[in-house]
Order: C-alpha cells, then structure tokens, then sequence
C-alpha cells in the first residue's frame, strides 16, 4: 500500500502552477520545468501516483509547485519569462544526477555511387559499414582529467533517418546528437572512410549548450543531492530543452524520473520536492 505524500489531481497541478505567475516572489531566484510538448489528458492519477505519457512532467511540475510554496523562488509556467534575471532551476528527467550541458543537434548526409540498373546493389553493404561506423564510441568513462567532476565531453549518436535512391546516387542521412566534444570534421572523417561513400557533410541544427554556473549556485546544487541522496554526480542531457533557450550562464538543471518514464510516484515526487528546495535555500544563502 502507498504511504508515501499525497499527489494533486493532474488539472489541479496545472492550476496551480498556472497561478503562479512569479510576480509575488524573488526575481532572482526561478524555476521551470521541461516540457516536451506532453499532453495532459495522456496522463492519470492513480494510487501508485502518475502514469502514461508525460507522467514525468506531470510529477515534477507537481514537484515544483510544492517547492516554489515552500520557498521564496518564483515558477515560470506555463510561458517562461526568458529575460528574468538568474539564477536557473530547470527540472529535468535527470534520476536525480545534476546537469550542466544539454546536447544539440545535427544532420550528416552521405553519398554513394549506385548502379542504375540495379539500384539495390551493393546498399546492403553500404548501410552495413555506415551502421557500423556510427555505433557509439568513446576514448573513456568517466572524464578523469575533469577537476570539477563534471562530466562534459558526452557522446555523440547517430540515428539512421533516411536511404534514397535516386539515378546513380545513393543519399543516406542520418540524425546528429552533439556534444561539446562533437567536431564536424571528425564526423565526416567516420563516415567518408566508409568503403564506397564518395561524399559527406555535416549541418549542425541546434548548438550546444553548457552553463557555466557560478561557484555559489553549484555548490549549493552539489550539496543539497549530497544532503538528499548521498552524492552529487553530473549527467548530460541527451536533446535540447527550455535549459537551452534561458539566456546566460547561470543555470543548473536537476530532477528525478527517467527520460521516457510512463510513470512517476511519490518516492520520486519527495525527491524532487527535496532536491529543489535544498538547492533554492542553500542559493539564497550562498556568496
């Protein structure tokens, strides 16, 4: 049986947060919550607490709200106030780690040479070699030459998006996760040593971005997980989200629950609600 805190109808979270326009709290201090576009009639309230699509959201826009009332920070929902000055709360899906860098996103297009009498052959052979030169890689875990413990450089990933056969040209593309670690020259290298391939570019879509938060700010971030879970460890976020359009630097995004979770309950909810408002009063007290 659940004995964990008692979470609000999903309309009355929304209400609630709605209502919170950030106008009666400190300036200087926001929060907001990532938001994927989710719907709110996918997810129900039940005794386990969340469920469906954008549970997720659901829970920690929840958790924000109980934090924000317990604490002078000021929730920026549903339409953040972008030019509201720092610092930056975000909650994100991030199982309790804390981060400082959300990926981008790119495009890489490859061409290859087909035969217009039989335009399958030799595509097989193509697509295995592209598919094997895009498996993830990386020189080592964690990033021992990192003197803050952050883990910056991420991974860059591929994801197979389109084959087209057109006349004699084979055109594959493929989708781009972009670290700060992600060189374009170093993507077209991977895939023009390809067997066959006789044309490569990269686009970037949506740059990077890596916060740099004040000492204070992270240290106050760093010692509430420490206080709430025992350890503070950094994780990027592998998409961009509202994180990448907060202008500035001095922003840190942290949450429970797990990218794609069709669940949220009250253990994660506690955390979160935790997590947040250790981190809001250790920054109001920070230098």
């Amino acid at each position: 049986m659940n004995t964990g805190p008692e979470l609000d109808a999903v309309p009355d979270v929304l209400d609630r947060a709605a209502g919170m326009d950030g106008t009666d709290a400190r300036p200087a201090c926001n929060v907001v919550v990532a938001d994927d576009g989710f719907d709110p009639g996918a997810v129900e309230l039940s005794d386990d607490g969340y469920a469906g699509a954008g549970a997720g959201t659901v829970g920690r826009l929840a958790a924000a709200v109980q934090a924000v009332e317990r604490t002078d920070a000021a929730l920026q929902y549903p339409d953040p106030s972008l030019v509201a000055s720092g610092p930056w709360f975000v909650l994100a899906p991030l199982s309790g780690d804390v981060s400082t860098v959300h990926c981008g996103t790119g495009r890489v297009t490859i061409r290859a040479p087909a035969d217009p009498d039989r335009p399958d052959a030799g595509i097989d052979r193509l697509l295995s070699g592209l598919l094997d030169a895009a498996r993830p890689r990386h020189p080592a875990y964690p990033v021992e030459d990192d003197r803050r413990g952050v883990f910056t450089t991420g991974l860059t990933t591929y994801s197979l998006s389109t084959v087209d056969v057109e006349g004699k040209m084979v055109t594959v593309t493929f989708d781009v996760v972009t670290t700060p670690a992600t060189r374009p020259g170093a993507v077209r290298t991977r895939f023009g040593a390809v067997d066959g391939v006789s044309a490569v570019t990269y686009e970037p879509l949506v740059g990077v971005e890596r916060a740099d938060p004040s000492p204070g700010l992270r240290d106050a971030v760093e010692t509430a997980h420490r206080t709430v879970l025992g350890d503070a460890c950094y994780e990027w976020v592998p998409e961009p989200t509202v994180f990448s359009r907060i202008p500035g630097p001095e922003k840190m995004a942290l949450g429970t629950g797990a990218p794609g979770d069709q669940s949220f309950g009250p253990e994660a909810y506690a955390r979160c609600v935790d997590l947040l408002v250790e981190s809001i009063r250790a920054t109001e007290v920070a230098p």
